[in-house]
């Protein structure tokens, strides 16, 4: 028994008015683009597996917006809504792994992030982000296929490397910044990233991926999370001493937030058969994830 990890679809980027209009920078408008190429293959779904960073509002979620806009192809799924950092997107893979296996089913997944959307332009890493989302259905496959080990770590005093404001505590930070919130409320209520603390978050990486490997061996490919291009390069340095295959794709994907791993596999999806790969993901919350999938 095992899932298999397919109908992959990304995009990533600027998006164009050719490609995507105004409607479609939101976070719903990103995954409904993506999404359209999975939802009308003729397979059943049990559940449908939501995950963004900066959801479009608290209360309809990503995955009820999903339901009305594809309605009624989604409605009778199981809905699973997360808003989580970075991470998300391994943690979702890894959930809707789970899910398959134990239900025998498809999952249809989501991950979809306006993270540019998210940043003010005067943030020191505007440029740093881009929004991305990543579609695929995990199904349910008798063979050596699936998902063979994963791991989650939340490092102390690392929870605030990526803090996003805009929550029910806001109205303090508003009414501390009414002098010059209203020309760029994304300055105090947007995607906010502590270098500082995502280096020290870095540091752990190579110890997580030791500690991981020594249950699993090896894989032949990993993905990390794209935090930067300085980030990824000196990372891939780091880990030259070991016999994997490093993917470094920061120049052309970008931070996508807990869209950018997905996006990652899906652009290398025609080099991974019969491979193991190993897709992990770090920041908010100080939380490095992880997890091993035979390909």
């Amino acid at each position: 028994m095992g899932i298999h990890i397919n109908s992959m679809s990304s995009a990533f980027g600027d998006f164009s008015s050719t490609d995507v209009d105004l409607q479609h920078r939101t976070v719903a408008g990103l995954a409904s683009y993506c999404l359209k190429h999975v939802v009308f293959k003729p397979m059943k779904f049990s559940h449908l597996l939501t995950v963004t960073s900066c959801p479009d509002s608290i209360a309809p979620s990503l995955g009820q917006n999903l339901n009305q806009l594809f309605h009624p192809l989604l409605e009778k799924l199981h809905t699973i809504d997360m808003v989580q950092g970075c991470a998300g997107g391994v943690s979702a893979l890894i959930l809707a792994s789970q899910l398959a296996e134990a239900n025998r089913s498809n999952v249809l997944l989501v991950t979809s992030d306006a993270a540019r959307k998210a940043t003010s332009p005067s943030s020191p890493v505007y440029d740093v982000f881009k929004n991305g989302v990543f579609s695929c259905c995990v199904s349910y496959v008798r063979g050596r296929s699936g998902m063979i080990h994963y791991q989650s770590r939340q490092f102390k005093d690392l929870y605030e490397v990526v803090k996003i404001g805009l929550g029910h505590d806001a109205d303090e930070i508003i009414s501390n910044n009414l002098h010059d919130i209203s020309p760029d409320s994304r300055k105090y209520l947007g995607l906010l990233l502590d270098n500082t603390s995502a280096l020290k978050l870095m540091k752990e990486a190579e110890k997580f991926y030791l500690d991981f490997v020594q249950k699993t061996g090896h894989p032949d490919i990993l993905i990390l999370h794209q935090v930067n291009k300085p980030i990824i390069d000196h990372l891939e340095q780091v880990f030259s001493k070991y016999p994997v295959r490093f993917i470094n794709m920061a120049t052309d994907v970008g931070n996508c937030g807990c869209a950018t791993t997905g996006i990652v596999l899906d652009n290398i999806k025609s080099e991974i058969h019969g491979k193991k790969v190993m897709i992990c993901s770090f920041g908010t919350g100080g939380v490095i994830t992880a997890g091993l999938w035979q390909f």
